[in-house]
């Protein structure tokens, strides 16, 4: 069942990833605000993804679930560093569009 979770988050994130760029090509978001945005969600996913991780964990095993926590607190920082990969992009984005083209 993890690895069915764990291919579920990464379903959504690349969704995610692709209704950005999308929206971005339509010119209907900025990268910076879809990077704050991810970000945002970031804490939310790593929650949903422990918590679905611990309501599925084998109790019989005799283990106490804390590796469910550590996968989602794992997942929670890929899509941290999924929505600064984001903002990043964007900043040097806007920082060639604001600068370099302004000289020329």
């Amino acid at each position: 069942m993890d690895s069915l979770i764990l291919i579920l988050f990464f379903l959504v994130l690349i969704s995610l990833k692709i209704m950005i760029f999308i929206l971005f090509g339509k010119g209907k978001l900025n990268l910076m605000i879809a990077g704050i945005m991810m970000m945002l969600l970031a804490p939310v996913l790593g929650y949903l993804s422990g918590a679905s991780l611990l309501y599925f964990y084998d109790w019989s095993a005799g283990g106490t679930g804390e590796g469910a926590g550590y996968g989602g607190a794992l997942l929670g920082f890929l899509a941290l560093g999924n929505g600064l990969l984001i903002l990043g992009i964007g900043i040097i984005r806007w920082i060639i569009t604001t600068f370099i083209t302004k000289g020329t």
